[in-house]
């Protein structure tokens, strides 16, 4: 195996099997713990575990593997990184239908004359964003201002406009039943303006991922043409600074369509 080839796959092996280890015990149940677990899980965090086998390589292999291993390891974190907000919106997605699910048993409780702690017990065993303010209600705290809390979290926004309902109900005595009937409505037709929107969109974020790896076909045909194109990338300043520029121009360029692309709430 060639020096750049094996430094590549020591860093693909770096980024895809390391794990942290797993707590274990009541430690896991703590939310400190928590914390910990989900910071060292995320994708940025694991970049720093690129650093052991990329100082192995460059001290074993030369400058020609350190410019391979961060080449592969930018690759890695990009994909990382656009995985990692495909699956937010797509939670953030799920969290929105499930506060819009949770809204409407609401509602029908309310109207069938079920106390409003009664009722957010059915919410929140719909939505766990419905959690808090159900134990506020059973504790008699302040109910709004722990749906504006809930509504911290992505895809929860629409939870202030409950506790703006809410408030208004205690303090003119309106039908909240009624209140939650209508913003459940108009969640429901906002959502379905969202989807569309997400539809019209995802030609752009096709587009932009088939731009993304066209270098790579771009490589392959100069191979086909009888160069030696990855040579050229990894051992030579000129190579140096044309990939630097080509990738940071494809990260930049995928961020780009990223933000364009995605709707905002």
């Amino acid at each position: 195996m060639n020096p750049a080839a094996l430094a590549a796959l020591l860093t693909f092996l770096a980024c895809t099997f390391a794990r942290p280890p797993r707590s274990a015990g009541l430690h896991r149940l703590t939310p400190a713990a928590r914390t910990r677990r989900t910071h060292l899980r995320s994708p940025n965090s694991r970049i720093w575990l690129l650093a052991p086998p990329t100082a192995l390589a460059t001290a074993l292999l030369g400058p020609q593997a350190l410019v391979t291993a961060l080449a592969t390891a930018a690759v890695l974190a990009l994909i990382a990184h656009q995985r990692a907000h495909h699956q937010n919106q797509k939670s953030i997605a799920a969290r929105r239908a499930n506060i819009i699910e949770a809204l409407d048993v609401l509602s029908a409780d309310l109207t069938a004359g079920r106390p409003p702690i009664a009722a957010l017990e059915g919410a929140a065993s719909i939505s766990p964003d419905f959690e808090l303010p159900h134990a506020a209600a059973k504790l008699g705290a302040d109910v709004p201002a722990a749906l504006t809390r809930a509504a911290a979290k992505p895809g929860a926004t629409s939870l202030r406009a409950l506790a703006a309902a809410w408030r208004v109900t205690e303090e003119s005595g309106a039908a909240f039943a009624t209140l939650t009937e209508r913003l459940a409505d108009y969640l429901r037709a906002d959502e379905a303006i969202h989807r569309q929107t997400e539809s019209s969109l995802a030609g752009a974020r096709s587009t932009a991922r088939i731009l993304a790896v066209l270098p790579a076909f771009g490589i392959a045909l100069g191979y086909l043409l009888g160069a030696d194109p990855l040579t050229f990338l990894t051992t030579t300043p000129p190579g140096w600074l044309c990939l630097a520029a080509g990738l940071a121009l494809t990260a930049t360029g995928l961020h780009w369509t990223t933000q364009i692309a995605t709707p905002q709430p």
